[in-house]
């Protein structure tokens, strides 16, 4: 089974949408909401195709162009507070990926490092 291009392209395509400050208020939400149900989609198709390396590497990136956008001076408040409800969904995704490796508890403490040294140099 071959990973879906087109899945890969509405997810670069979401990503780049995500990380620009002049996306109309009124569609944020839908973005935001769109983006994480593409990463979602993307890292089960990975995961049904036991591509550990590929899945963990899109719920990273999701997980840090929302962290990125939600301390992105040119967002708005209510666009910053969308992508922090949203950081779940990657972050649970991960921690579930994180138990089922050998050294995933090791991975998931660097994760959270990171997400904290993200949040605190913004």
């Amino acid at each position: 089974m071959l990973i879906d291009t087109a899945l890969w392209q509405d997810f670069s395509r979401l990503s780049r949408l995500l990380k620009q400050s002049d996306v109309q208020p009124c569609d944020y939400y839908r973005l935001v909401s769109d983006y994480c149900g593409c990463c979602c989609r993307l890292a089960t198709q990975l995961a049904l195709q036991r591509n550990s390396l590929l899945q963990e590497w899109c719920l990273r990136y999701a997980l840090f162009t929302l962290a990125d956008a939600a301390v992105d001076a040119g967002h708005s408040d209510e666009q910053k507070r969308l992508c922090l409800d949203m950081l779940y969904m990657p972050l649970i995704a991960l921690t579930r990926l994180y138990r089922c490796q050998p050294q995933g508890q090791t991975e998931l403490a660097a994760l959270h490092a990171k997400l904290k040294q993200c949040f605190a140099c913004n």
